[in-house]
């Protein structure tokens, strides 16, 4: 059981093998397109798409990719453990670059200490930044079921972090800025308005 990237419908199977290396597309009843021509396309070309905010990409990559249903997947997982560890990095190569000039007391705690802090507080911007959005969700959902008498929608909220997980690699571009030897991170807010870009592509693209 599939997903067509175009529409959203549920097809049956996404392509029909005829021998190892001899593979024919399903057609979408709904669409007439193929219900998802990402799986003769390589990674490159996925993550060109994911740049270009394409929501078909995400609905290839949450429900074809996907097959657990219930939590995270794993591999979306340790991503959100990269994404965590990165934050941590970028804050604290911002920190220890262009604020050592100011008499911080923090500056002056011991490395240990600093890393530890910094964890913590990504991991409590990230915990917040998923449960705001989860909360946003469902709060939109029940007032559409009140509107819409007799139709109940049933919202996978795994899905929905698994989306703003992976919609959020836009801020592995920041390690540009960190190889590039830029005199001040002031563009890292054009990153997060890409990263922001990229979620609410990837939250329509779970309807």
């Amino acid at each position: 059981m599939g997903t067509c990237v175009e529409c959203g419908t549920s097809v049956g199977n996404l392509y029909t093998q005829y021998s190892k290396d001899n593979i024919r597309l399903t057609t979408c009843d709904r669409c007439n397109q193929f219900a998802d021509k990402y799986i003769e396309h390589d990674f490159v070309i996925i993550f060109i798409d994911m740049l270009l905010h394409k929501p078909q990409v995400y609905r290839h990559l949450l429900f074809n990719r996907i097959t657990k249903q219930e939590g995270l997947e794993p591999h979306v997982f340790r991503f959100a453990i990269l994404l965590i560890l990165f934050e941590v990095y970028i804050k604290w190569f911002r920190l220890e670059r262009y604020y050592t000039e100011y008499d911080s007391k923090f500056i002056h705690q011991p490395l240990y200490y600093q890393y530890l802090y910094i964890l913590a507080l990504c991991i409590f911007e990230f915990i917040v930044f998923q449960f705001s959005v989860n909360l946003v969700v469902k709060w939109y959902f029940r007032n559409q079921n009140k509107s819409d008498r007799g139709l109940t929608l049933h919202i996978r909220y795994n899905y929905i972090s698994m989306a703003l997980i992976i919609s959020s690699f836009g801020k592995m571009l920041l390690i540009f800025m960190v190889i590039w030897d830029y005199k001040q991170l002031e563009y890292s807010w054009l990153v997060s308005i890409i990263v922001l870009a990229s979620n609410t592509e990837a939250l329509s693209g779970t309807k």
